[in-house]
Parts: structure tokens; sequence; C-alpha cells
């Protein structure tokens, strides 16, 4: 076959895959085998197999059980659906079974979720991309910030740190009092009035306790008056107030750690999840001035809140999703 036509059929290919894969995600709820998806693309079980396997690395039954278990995983934590109903909506003929399936998919059993709001896993739709860019390029330290963009989520994750270390144009640090606020809401305007009482309450709480925190990750978006309904909401800390942050929220757990200058728990404030995450910098300081870095004061009906900067946020986040969008879209505004 000329080498043209073989590239032709393997887009045609790639492209099929992502198209197999938009029609699981709109039909994640109902009866999906291989044969019942062949049908819909013209394909033999084995070639749907095969190509499934080859492009995304895992068998396509594989992609429906972790999207259906991820799903049913944030739906436990999100609302007051009977376990064995959820059993059912995701395909399970018995709650045993679907049990058995969540437990072996996030490491404990659904009741365990229900009872204590535990972290679940989550397994996100595939998106299939074609894209091939330069070779290497400068990596200097200085260099490194702008580099977070190109990596995947848990390189990103490992190399958080530089975030913090190497950004040179950031605004906040020390004296954040003293700081002009750009940013005035007002909540008579807003849409998610529950989620902003449930953030303000806290913030309050923590202001009466004396304890300084920055808003951080997807809520300082929201707390910046781009509004989403809000999962959980995010904090940052001083990294030595670890015990107290834990007393705070009566909390009683192990912190985790995905590096050894990040550590984080997840605690719960008015039914709503609470991610309680702690740096320190190279060289271990645990200042106001590395707290506030890149933070700026906004103004909510009269209340300061020191939040993480939108624009730290677009330099430093994966471009390819909805929130990153808004934030750019936001900026190109602003």
């Amino acid at each position: 076959m000329p080498m043209e036509s073989k590239n032709s059929a393997n887009t045609i290919s790639i492209q099929t895959v992502q198209k197999i894969i938009d029609y699981i995600e709109d039909n994640i709820l109902e009866m999906l085998t291989p044969n019942n998806i062949t049908e819909q693309f013209y394909l033999s079980v084995s070639t749907l197999n095969n190509l499934f396997k080859i492009v995304c690395g895992i068998t396509i039954m594989e992609y429906i059980r972790n999207r259906r278990l991820s799903l049913a995983g944030k739906e436990l934590l999100i609302s007051n659906i009977h376990i064995i109903d959820l059993a059912f909506k995701y395909g399970y003929e018995t709650p045993e079974a679907f049990t058995k399936a969540f437990t072996r998919f996030h490491g404990f059993p659904p009741s365990f979720v229900r009872r204590t709001y535990a972290e679940t896993k989550v397994f996100s739709p595939l998106k299939i991309k074609l894209e091939l860019t330069g070779g290497w390029e400068n990596t200097s330290n200085n260099n490194q910030l702008s580099l977070l963009t190109k990596l995947n989520s848990s390189e990103q994750e490992r190399n958080l740190f530089y975030c913090y270390d190497k950004t040179t144009k950031y605004k906040g640090g020390i004296n954040m009092e003293n700081k002009k606020c750009e940013y005035h809401i007002n909540l008579k305007d807003m849409q998610q009035k529950d989620d902003w009482r449930i953030l303000l309450s806290l913030s309050k709480k923590l202001d009466q306790e004396k304890i300084k925190f920055k808003v951080d990750g997807k809520t300082m978006i929201f707390a910046h008056g781009l509004e989403f309904k809000l999962e959980k909401i995010c904090l940052t800390f001083n990294w030595n107030e670890e015990q107290r942050i834990k007393d705070f929220f009566h909390y009683h757990g192990k912190v985790k750690s995905s590096f050894n200058r990040f550590k984080y728990f997840d605690a719960i404030f008015q039914d709503m999840k609470v991610r309680c995450m702690f740096y320190k910098d190279n060289l271990g300081d645990d200042t106001d001035e590395l707290l506030f870095r890149n933070a700026e004061p906004v103004d909510i009906d009269g209340q300061i809140l020191y939040v993480q900067t939108l624009e730290f946020y677009y330099e430093n986040a994966e471009p390819d999703n909805e929130y990153y969008r808004m934030v750019e879209q936001w900026l190109k505004r602003k």
C-alpha cells in the first residue's frame, strides 16, 4: 500500500475511535457491548477490539467500566441516591457485583464513600489528538514554569513546585491587607448563592481564628466571579499549620502527599468537601510571602478573600479544559 494510503487509513482509524468514544459517552447508561457498538460503525468485533486497544491502550470494555465507576463515585459524593439504585443505573445486575467492582476500582466500598466522603478516583473521557511539535527546547530554570502546560496531569503534579519557586512575574506576597482590590463581587448578581454562602461562612470562621489562607485550585476561578457548581472548596495554608487546620476541621486522618513539598487532606464543612493544601518552596520556607504569592484580594460584599490570581491559573493550568477557556476569555475581556 502506498505511504499516502497508509496515512489516510490510519487517520480514518483514529477518527473512528474518537467517534466510538463519543458514542460511548452519549450512551454510557445504556447497554453497551462490543456487538451493539460494532453495529453502529460497521466493524467486526475483532477489528473494534484491536483498534481500540492499539489507540487507547485499554480494551473497550475496560474503558466503559472505568467511566461508569468514575461517574458512580462522583454521583455517590454529590447525591443521596441509594447504592442499589446506583448499581442498576450503571449496568450492574446486583449490588454485590457493583460493590465488588467499585471497591476494586476506587480502593474502598461505596458505603465507605457515603460515610466518610472519601475522595474517589476520576477517569475522564478520552480525547484523541494528532499533534507533533518541535524537538528540544531551552529547558533552563527560567523556562520551567512555561513548560508546565506541555506536561500531562501527573507530571504537572510532580512539578507543581515550579509554580511557586520559579515565577518571576507574580502579584501578591506579604502585606496583602495593603493591596488594592481589582475585583468587587455583588452576591445579589450571582447564581450559585449556596456555594457562595458556604465559602464566605468558612472564610469568616477562619478569619475569626486568625488562620491565614489563600483560595486556590478551581475555587479561585469561582471566587473571582466566574461561577460554576462547586464540587469542593480548595484552600492553601502555611506548611507548618497542618495540625492547627486539622483541629479546626476536627479531622483525624492522615495527610496525603504527591511529592515532598506538597501535602493535603479533605475535610467537610457544611456538607461541602474542603481540600486543605500545604506547600513549601525548595528552601523549606514557610512564610506569608510564599502563602500569598500569586494572590490578590477580592472584595465579596465587603468581605475580603485572598485568592490566587487568574493570570497564575492561566499560565500554569492545562489548556484543554473548560475552566482554562473560561479564564482565557475573561482575561481577554479584561
